[in-house]
Parts: structure tokens; sequence; C-alpha cells
């Protein structure tokens, strides 16, 4: 039976409007953070997992659902803040003082709009490790978009050693984050002196594919966890771009010598796409 949207709509609205009488915490999340709101389709999706968890006797890190997702919100808020900062800002400032015109960097650099997009996914998948008490492997096919890893991880201290005796968070600790960024610094060892790369590098927490050509990530993913493992794998919508095939990948996926796979598209709205890889 097809329900038609607007009675759908409508008893979203209602649902969502019983649930948050039925809980403050629920209340307070549903009212969402910064430029982060929540539908009321949001909203019962959210409440019909809460129950599902509960009846599964899943607790993972044993803190309240509702309280760990405004937790996400505001470290969603504050990664897309830092992510900014990094591509156009040579300060940062905890005290959210108006910049300076010097504060500013001369010259931009950054993917900034792919990374704006993978902040929440990514702040998704940490709540969803800790809602669940499992930690998945991540894999993301975008690797230019590292600087919503990076930032996240900043800001949760989930981070390699070469980040953690380099970054900390406060003022001077973020600004030698931000300004390490697209940093063409030398070490006196003629070394690269920032740890930080324009792609996924070797000092990214967690990383395992520098994701620097668009469909290679999109072709590896569906055969890349062994049985038993979980990998979680944040795809680009203009994969199509670069490498052919992607689109076919999920079609060869074989329960019987793979992990779980959780593909997880960003819709950056790329024009260039094929419908298929989407679809």
């Amino acid at each position: 039976m097809n329900i038609p949207k607007e009675v759908e709509k409508v008893r979203f609205e209602e649902l969502a409007a019983l649930y948050r009488r039925s809980d403050p915490m629920i209340e307070r999340w549903a009212a969402g953070r910064g430029v982060i709101q929540h539908r009321p389709e949001t909203q019962v999706r959210i409440c019909e997992m809460a129950t599902q968890l509960r009846l599964r006797h899943i607790q993972g890190d044993g803190v309240n659902l509702f309280g760990l997702l405004e937790a996400a919100d505001q470290i969603a808020n504050a990664g897309m803040w830092l992510v900014v900062h990094q591509t156009y800002a040579c300060k940062v400032y905890l005290d959210g003082r108006t910049l300076n015109a010097d504060d500013f960097k001369k010259t931009p650099e950054g993917h900034t709009g792919g990374a704006l997009n993978m902040v929440p996914a990514y702040v998704g998948y940490m709540a969803v490790n800790a809602i669940t008490g499992q930690t998945r492997s991540w894999l993301m096919g975008q690797g230019h978009a590292v600087a919503a890893i990076d930032a996240v991880n900043v800001i949760l201290g989930n981070m390699t050693p070469r980040h953690a005796e380099r970054y900390t968070l406060d003022d001077v600790g973020l600004t030698r984050y931000v300004q390490d960024f697209y940093s063409y610094r030398f070490a006196e060892n003629g070394k690269q002196d920032s740890p930080l790369g324009s792609h996924v590098n070797a000092y990214t927490a967690g990383g395992m594919a520098e994701g620097g050509y668009l469909g290679f990530a999109e072709l590896q993913y569906v055969h890349m966890p062994l049985p038993g493992e979980t990998l979680v794998a944040f795809l680009s919508d203009g994969a199509f771009e670069e490498q052919r095939g992607s689109d076919w990948a999920p079609r060869w996926w074989r329960a019987e010598d793979c992990g779980l796979v959780v593909p997880i598209m960003i819709n950056n709205g790329r024009r260039i796409d094929q419908r298929t890889t989407t679809s």
C-alpha cells in the first residue's frame, strides 16, 4: 500500500512530537545544534533505532544514546568550523573572536566542499562505533577530503603519535594544525615538516588508502574485509570521472569469502557521475 507523501509527512510529525514529549534527552537532541537540524522523519527513525538497540541489549560504551547523539552534533559543527579554518585561516581562536585580515591565508587551499560533507559522515561513523561498542574499519574514496577526518580526530583526540605530539586542542595547537595544512615547509633533516597531507597519508589515524584517484576505493572496497571483519566505505559520487566500473563493484561481493561492507555515498552533487553509481 502506497501512503501519500503528505500523509506520511504528517505521520512523522505526530510521531516525532510524541517521542520528544516522552524524554527530555530526545527533545534536546531533536532541537539540533548549529547548522545541524533533524527532520521529523529523522527523529522517528532514530527513536525506532533506540528501541531496537534496547531490545537487543546493545549498550555500546554505556553512554545515554541521545546524549551521545547530541554530542555528535556538537562535534560535527566544530569539525566543519575547523575544516573551513584549515582552508582559509592561519590562526584559530577558540573564543570565537572576529578574525582580522592578517589571520587569513594569502593563498587558500583545500577541497573544502567535499570535506564539509565528509564531517557529519565521519562523526556518524565514530558515533555508531560508540553506540554499538564495535570499532569498524573505514575507507574513503575521496582522499582529498582528508581535512574532515583529521579535524574530527583532533577534536576527539583520536590521533596517531605524530599528530598527537604536534596538535593540541587549544589556540596554539590548532593554529599550528591549520598552518600545517597544505604547508610546503621542510624540516632541518630535509624531509617534509608537516604530517598533514592533501590526501589520506601514513599519519592519518585509521587511514588505509590514499584516495588520490577517484574510483579506486570504489573498485576495491567490496573485497577488502575478510570474514568476521566490517568495513565502512565512504564513496564519492564523482568516482566515474577517473575510474570506470565502480558501479558494478557491489555485484562482485560474495558473502562466503568477504566480511560485511557498509557503503555510504557522499552526495556532493557531481553532475559527471553515472546514475548507476549512486543507484
